[in-house]
C-alpha cells in the first residue's frame, strides 16, 4: 500500500492549536519545503540557514518522537512558478547542493532539484535552456552523491515527463551521468495542477513507474527495496492505481526485493480549511464506515487522533463552532481527522485490490474486455455501496487507468525492451496534452 507523506510547514506561534501533534503520531512521514529560506530578493545559504532550524525544530519535536522520516522538497515549484528570477537559479541550485552536503541527522530524504518549466518566465522554456539548468544541477549534485555515502543514501531522483521534450531531456541527462548506477531512490514530478491544466482524468504516473521499475532492474541492487515517490499526488483514482501498480510490481520482484511507494499532498489538510462538506471514512476491516462530515465523527475516533496529543476537547470545541455557522479558531484544526479519513481509504484500497483480485486478473487474463469486464462488475457494486468515494467520474478514471496499465503489464510481460517502453510512454505523453512547448 502507498504510504502517505503529510506537507509539513512551520507550526503558527501562539496557535493555540498544534495540529503536528496530531498527524505525526499517525502519519510518521513528512515533507518539508526549503523554498522558506530561498524566496527572499537576495536569498543565499544564510536565509537557507533559517529554514534549515525550521527544518531540524519541526524533527526534534514531531518526527524524531515517533521514529518518523522527513523528506526535504528541493523548493523547485517555486521556480517553476516564477518565484525565483531566471539569472537567480544558478545560485539556487549552488544553495541546493549546501542542503545536500549537510551531515545526515536533519532530515532522511531529499529530492533532486528539478526545473522542468516556467510560468512567469518564457525565455526559460527553451531546450536549450532547461537543458543547461538541469544539467549544471543534476552535474554538480552527482559531484556530491559520489563523495559523499550518507547524501547519497537521502538522494531521489525525479523524473519530469509532461511533454516529450521534458522527457527526452530527462532521458539525455539520467544517461550522460549514468545516474542508474548511481542512485537508490526514485521520483516521479510534475503532477501538481495537471489536471486542472490539461483537463485530463486518468493517472498520468503508470507509464514513468514501469520506466522506474526497468531502471531498477537493469541496476540489480536487489539488497535494496525499489522505492518510488510520487510527487503532489491525492485523487481517490491515483492512490488506487497506486495500490493496483503496487500489488503488480511486488508480483513482478517476488523473491528478490520489496516494493516501498511513497506519495505527498498538501490536499488533506489544505481542503480542511477551505471546504465545510468532507465526509468522513473509516475502514472497519472488510467494508467502509462512510460519515456525511468530519464533523460527525464519533468521540472515539476523535479520541484516536487527537487524545494523545492532548487536543481531544479543543477540537471538539472546534467542531462545535462548525456545527453553529461560525469559523474556526484555528483553520487546520480538522487536518488531522482528514488525514485520517484518507489513509482510512487508503486501506480500504488495500482491501479491495486483493479480495477482488484487481492486481491479480492482470496475470490470470490476456484479454483486455475480460479485465474490463472484472473491474466493471467490481467497480458497479462498490458505487452502489460508496457513492461518495466511488462516483462515476472515479470509477470512469479507474477505468482509463485499467486500459492504460493493461499496456504496460503485456510490454513487461512479452517484451520488456527499452524501446517499447520508450514508445509507450511517448504515446501517453501525447495522450496527456500539456498545452505548453519547449522551442
Amino acid at each position: 500500500m502507498p504510504k502517505y507523506v503529510h506537507v509539513a510547514s512551520k507550526p503558527q506561534k501562539n496557535s493555540g492549536f498544534d495540529y503536528d501533534r496530531a498527524i505525526m503520531p499517525q502519519n510518521n512521514l513528512c515533507l518539508y519545503s526549503i523554498i522558506g529560506g530561498m524566496q527572499q530578493y537576495n536569498f543565499n545559504t544564510h536565509s537557507l540557514h533559517d529554514v534549515l532550524m525550521s527544518i531540524k525544530d519541526y524533527a526534534e519535536r514531531y518526527v524524531r518522537p515517533v521514529d518518523g522520516e522527513l523528506f526535504v522538497d528541493s523548493g523547485g515549484y517555486s521556480i517553476i512558478q516564477g518565484a525565483v528570477h531566471p539569472t537567480a537559479v544558478p545560485r539556487f541550485i549552488q544553495c541546493y547542493n549546501a542542503m545536500l552536503r549537510l551531515k545526515a541527522g536533519a532530515f532522511d530524504k531529499i529530492f533532486s532539484l528539478d526545473i522542468p518549466w516556467n510560468m512567469e518566465f518564457p525565455e526559460m522554456n527553451t531546450k536549450q535552456k532547461i537543458m543547461e539548468l538541469n544539467d549544471y544541477a543534476l552535474s554538480t549534485a552527482r559531484d556530491i552523491l559520489l563523495n559523499d555515502p550518507a547524501a547519497l543514501e537521502r538522494f531521489s531522483f525525479v523524473w519530469h515527463f509532461k511533454m516529450e521534450a521534458q522527457y527526452e531531456i530527462w532521458a539525455q541527462l539520467y544517461a550522460k551521468y549514468d545516474l542508474n548506477r548511481i542512485i537508490r531512490h526514485r521520483a516521479i514530478g510534475g503532477m501538481v495542477a495537471l489536471r486542472g491544466i490539461t483537463g485530463i482524468r486518468f493517472s498520468p504516473f503508470i507509464g514513468m513507474a514501469y520506466r522506474c521499475l526497468l531502471d531498477y532492474l537493469d541496476a540489480r541492487r536487489f539488497d535494496r527495496a525499489f522505492t518510488l515517490h510520487f510527487l503532489g499526488l491525492y485523487l481517490p483514482y491515483d492512490r488506487f492505481e497506486m495500490t493496483i501498480l503496487d500489488e503488480l510490481f511486488a508480483r513482478y520482484l517476488e523473491g528478490e526485493a520489496q516494493v516501498v511507494t511513497t506519495y505527498d499532498s498538501i490536499n488533506p489538510l489544505q481542503s480542511t480549511r477551505e471546504g465545510k462538506n468532507i465526509p468522513l471514512f473509516e475502514f472497519t476491516g472488510d467494508g467502509l464506515y462512510v460519515y456525511d462530515n468530519l464533523i460527525d465523527a464519533p468521540a472515539a475516533t476523535l479520541n484516536h487522533v487527537y487524545g494523545n496529543a492532548g487536543l481531544f476537547g479543543s477540537v471538539q470545541e472546534e467542531i462545535a463552532r462548525r456545527r453553529s455557522g461560525a469559523r474556526l479558531q484555528q483553520a487546520s484544526s480538522l487536518g488531522p481527522l482528514n488525514i485520517y479519513s484518507h489513509r482510512q481509504v487508503n486501506h480500504f484500497f488495500e482491501y479491495l485490490v486483493a479480495t477482488h483480485g484487481l492486481a491479480e486478473v492482470f496475470f490470470q487474463e490476456w484479454s483486455l474486455t475480460k479485465i474490463n469486464g472484472h473491474f466493471a462488475g467490481v467497480l458497479g457494486t462498490l458505487s452502489k455501496a460508496y457513492p461518495a468515494l466511488f462516483t462515476k467520474h472515479i470509477c470512469d478514471s479507474i477505468m482509463r487507468n485499467v486500459a492504460i496499465t493493461y499496456e504496460f503489464h503485456r510490454w513487461f510481460v512479452d517484451d520488456r525492451s527499452r524501446v517499447g517502453l520508450d514508445t509507450l510512454i511517448r504515446a501517453n505523453i501525447r495522450k496527456i496534452g500539456f498545452p505548453g512547448s519547449l522551442a
